[in-house]
C-alpha cells in the first residue's frame, strides 16, 4: 500500500491544504484521479478540505519530491505508485491563479486577517519592554542596572503586557 503526503497551494504561494497523509487508494490511480478524489473528500484525512468554487476550473500542476522542497513536475496521467516509488512520497498540487485577480484566496485573506508591517512596528514602539533576564555583572553599573530592572518589573513597569 502506498502512502503519500499531499499539499495544495496556489501559484501565488497561498496554502489551501497543508500537508496531509493520504493512503488507501488503488495502485492504478493517477495523479489527476487522486486530486479529484481529494477535492471530493474521499479520504478521511482530507475530508475537511474544500477547494474554493472559483478555483475548481483552473489549471492544476502536480509535483513530487523526496523532501518538502526541490519538486519535480509530473503528468496528471502518471500512476501515483510508479512515480512516488522513484521520486518520493511528497505530492504538491499547485492551482493556477493570477496574482492581481480576486480569485486568489490569500489576496482577500491577507488584508482581512493580518495587520500591515507598519502598524505592527508602530504598536510595538508604544510598548515599554525591559529585559527579562539580567546582564552579566562586570561592573557596579551592571549590578545597578540589574537591580533597577528587577525593581521596575516588580512594580509592573515594562513587562510583557
Amino acid at each position: 500500500m502506498t502512502v503519500v503526503s499531499i499539499q495544495v497551494i496556489t501559484s501565488t504561494g497561498c496554502i489551501l491544504r497543508n500537508w496531509s497523509i493520504i493512503s488507501g487508494f488503488a495502485d492504478t490511480i493517477t495523479f489527476g484521479q487522486l486530486f479529484t478524489e481529494v477535492v471530493a473528500g474521499s479520504y478521511e484525512s482530507a475530508k475537511d478540505f474544500v477547494l474554493p468554487e472559483e478555483l475548481r476550473n483552473n489549471r492544476v500542476l502536480a509535483e513530487v519530491s523526496k523532501t518538502r522542497s526541490d519538486f519535480q513536475h509530473v503528468q496528471f496521467g502518471d500512476r501515483v505508485v510508479d512515480i512516488t516509488s522513484l521520486f518520493g512520497h511528497y505530492v504538491r498540487y499547485t492551482v493556477a491563479v493570477q496574482a492581481e485577480t480576486s480569485l486568489d484566496p490569500c489576496a482577500t485573506r491577507s488584508s482581512e486577517y493580518r495587520p500591515s508591517a507598519f502598524s505592527i512596528l508602530m504598536d510595538s514602539a508604544k510598548k515599554l519592554k525591559l529585559p527579562q533576564t539580567a546582564i552579566p555583572v562586570k561592573t557596579k553599573k551592571d549590578e545597578l542596572f540589574n537591580e533597577l530592572v528587577k525593581f521596575l518589573l516588580t512594580l509592573g513597569w515594562g513587562g510583557m503586557m
